[in-house]
């Protein structure tokens, strides 16, 4: 395959239309995407960022023995995983070819676990930030169609305009519709409250077949089990802590608290809500702060007792 032309397209750089039916033509053999495939492996095995190329090595090991299809998604989770670290535009390169696959309807899930941040770039050249303990879905013919995506936690999004297929992404029956923005939504499972932030640009937002549009600076909330929707300013900074690598705080309610302390460090808290029903905290903290330095300040500023064992904590009054 021509290699001059592979390293243009997964470097990011504009492909000329003659470029672009070449490599149909290249990707559409199947001899070609194995060679494809292979040439992929030599350029992170060449990155110079040594834990992408140890995590690409150790899951090649397992896609040299699956079937042909299988071989195609592990690859893709690879590198969308490699991408996601080295935030370069190589997941375009799997994808282009994935959507062009007879198995194209299929859901390309990317998710992170608790304790876990993560980015991406994604076929149209939108970049997401991920949170903890969240997942984003999407088809691998993103971008030809449609722009469609569901999200189940917190990301934050800076959308590529595309005044043709509009970015739309449903998070707990709330949609959110862009043409080119940045916002932030935050949708857990586990939490009472779905939140979309726009920071800038304009969104549509529609919740139970209303409507209602957004301009910087402003955050539709809803609260689950409650009729209708809340539109209310926000702090960006605060909003957009933990892409910045800081878990924030804001007169934030003591259980808010502990739920998040459970998703960025991974662990389990045990207390007694009833103690704590009237507490908030307001105080900020870098990513590298220790739990046991975390839990320090946070007593001295509500009075409980700490235990750590392992994995699991627990707090007394």
């Amino acid at each position: 395959m021509p290699d001059k032309l592979l390293d243009k397209f997964i470097s990011g750089k504009r492909l000329t239309e003659d470029d672009f039916v070449m490599l149909e033509k290249l990707l559409n053999n199947l001899s070609n995407r194995q060679e494809f495939m292979q040439y992929l492996e030599k350029s992170w095995q060449n990155s110079e960022s040594e834990p992408v190329a140890l995590q690409f090595e150790q899951i090649w090991a397992k896609i040299r023995i699956a079937p042909i299809q299988s071989k195609m998604n592990r690859l893709f989770i690879v590198l969308s995983k490699a991408a996601a670290i080295l935030f370069i535009p190589i997941l375009a390169a799997a994808l282009y070819f994935y959507a062009n696959q007879p198995f194209s309807k299929e859901l390309f899930t990317l998710s992170t676990q608790k304790g876990e941040h993560t980015n991406v770039i994604l076929p149209d050249g939108s970049k997401v930030w991920l949170n903890v303990d969240s997942k984003l879905s999407y088809p691998v013919n993103y971008g030809i169609k449609s722009r469609d995506l569901e999200l189940e936690g917190e990301a934050y999004f800076e959308v590529e305009k595309n005044a043709e297929l509009p970015f739309e992404i449903t998070a707990c029956n709330v949609t959110t519709k862009a043409l080119g923005t940045r916002f932030v939504i935050s949708a857990y499972p586990e939490s009472s409250e779905i939140k979309s932030s726009l920071v800038e640009g304009l969104v549509e937002v529609e919740y139970k077949k209303d409507f209602t549009l957004l301009n910087p600076g402003q955050q539709l909330v809803v609260t689950k089990n409650k009729p209708g929707f809340l539109v209310k300013v926000f702090n960006e900074e605060d909003e957009l802590g933990w892409k910045n690598n800081q878990l924030v705080f804001r007169l934030t309610p003591f259980d808010h608290v502990i739920a998040e302390l459970e998703k960025w460090y991974d662990v389990s808290i045990e207390y007694n809500p009833a103690s704590f029903k009237s507490e908030t905290l307001t105080v900020r903290f870098e990513q590298h702060e220790t739990l046991e330095n975390v839990l320090k300040v946070i007593s001295k500023a509500t009075g409980f007792k700490y235990f750590i064992e392992n994995k699991n904590i627990k707090i007394t009054k």
